[in-house]
């Protein structure tokens, strides 16, 4: 069975996949050279609705084979790192296929148990600190609806110094069930963003804006209960539609996190448009019942999902462009580290793109660079430079 043919049906799940497979492998490289071990917990690993028998279509053998990867990596440079993972799911049958999967791995460290998230955040939290000093924990929160991870029950792994974590948000779900009348709807929600506070924020708004609203709210409970002062999102558009169907969040205390975060965002993209243009092209074959219709529409096909995806690009694009203008404005003088913390917490925008409104900035006379070393072009992350904005009267 082709590659293409165990995503048929699940598109999205592929493009959740390619960014995790785009960021697995540099964060490993990354975090090897400082840390000995990584300690990788998965929270919800399944496995669901896989295609293949050995399961490569699969979070948690995408992980492994990644960190596997980087660990060669490493080893070629002389360097020895640790592997050690902690896989959960609460059902018995998933968990026997997974726990069959894992028992026969011998070269990674592999703890799987069949328990529900809420029961096992005291064992989760025992098997990190088994790691030593010298291990830096990623958690994996990757769950099929909104339920089972609420703020308040996974604050302890938030909390981890050091650590990172990735959310899989079922932006669908929850949007679809945001202003339902059901007391246990609403309390569940609740408990998922860790107060009734993310409602101010949707209060007017409507569509795309109230998506965004939400996401903001998410992404302020995890960083200010996890203490992480850089957290972005990327964006899992529906295959057929013009809508998001989930977004990834990424939490980390180091810039180099986002990073590489936004470069596996980047990478990513291109195969994600060409993915929607096949799904909808398939879509149009069916509808029509003739494959040189297909066929024809095939070109306009793409071009419209470019176009859906290009216009995202755009609309963060004038988002983040304003906010860093307005903080700019606001402080006259301030570290690009400031700004560039902003624009990268925006979805598709990348820091090419903050550095094109600052050279145009820059250009124009607007705005003034201090800092930089005599040959240096353009101002980088971690060097203490100053941007000082000038008005134009």
């Amino acid at each position: 069975m082709s590659d293409d043919d165990l995503y048929f049906g699940r598109e999205q799940t592929l493009a959740k996949h390619l960014i995790l497979r785009n960021y697995l492998e540099q964060f490993a490289i990354v975090v090897g050279s400082r840390w000995d071990t990584i300690t990788y917990v998965d929270c919800f690993s399944g496995p669901w609705n896989v295609q293949s028998d050995d399961f490569k279509d699969s979070s948690f053998a995408i992980a492994l084979e990644q960190l596997r990867k980087a660990r060669e990596v490493h080893r070629s440079q002389g360097r020895s790192l640790r592997l050690r993972c902690l896989f959960l799911e609460k059902s018995r049958s998933a968990y026997a296929k997974l726990k069959e999967y894992t028992d026969g791995i011998g070269d990674v460290e592999i703890l799987a148990k069949n328990a529900k998230l809420e029961d096992a955040i005291s064992e989760i939290e025992q098997f990190v600190k088994e790691g030593g000093r010298k291990s830096f924990p990623f958690i994996f929160v990757d769950p099929t609806g909104w339920t089972g991870f609420a703020m308040e029950t996974i604050s302890p792994l938030l909390r981890l110094r050091p650590g990172e974590v990735l959310v899989n948000f079922m932006t669908e779900h929850i949007r679809r069930f945001i202003d339902s009348p059901q007391k246990p709807t609403q309390d569940s929600l609740k408990r998922l963003f860790g107060s009734e506070s993310f409602k101010d924020k949707l209060k007017g708004l409507e569509k795309l804006d109230r998506e965004d609203a939400l996401i903001e709210a998410y992404c302020d409970s995890l960083r200010k209960l996890g203490g992480f002062p850089y957290v972005s999102s990327t964006i899992v558009p529906h295959p057929e539609r013009d809508r998001t169907h989930f977004h990834l969040i990424y939490a980390t205390r180091d810039p180099r996190g986002i990073q590489v975060f936004k470069a596996a965002e980047r990478k990513s993209l291109p195969l994600v448009e060409e993915v929607r243009a096949e799904v909808q092209e398939r879509e149009e074959v069916r509808k029509v019942g003739h494959k040189q219709l297909g066929i024809t529409f095939g070109s306009e096909i793409e071009e419209a999902h470019s176009g859906y995806l290009a216009s995202l690009r755009e609309r963060y694009s004038n988002h983040a462009k304003a906010a860093v203008e307005r903080m700019l404005e606001a402080r006259q003088t301030i570290l690009y580290d400031d700004v560039w913390t902003l624009a990268m917490g925006y979805p598709l925008i990348w820091e090419a793109d903050l550095k094109g409104w600052i050279n145009n900035w820059s250009r124009d006379g607007q705005l003034k660079i201090h800092g930089m070393e005599p040959r240096q072009r353009v101002p980088r992350v971690g060097q203490r430079i100053r941007l000082m904005w000038r008005v134009k009267r």
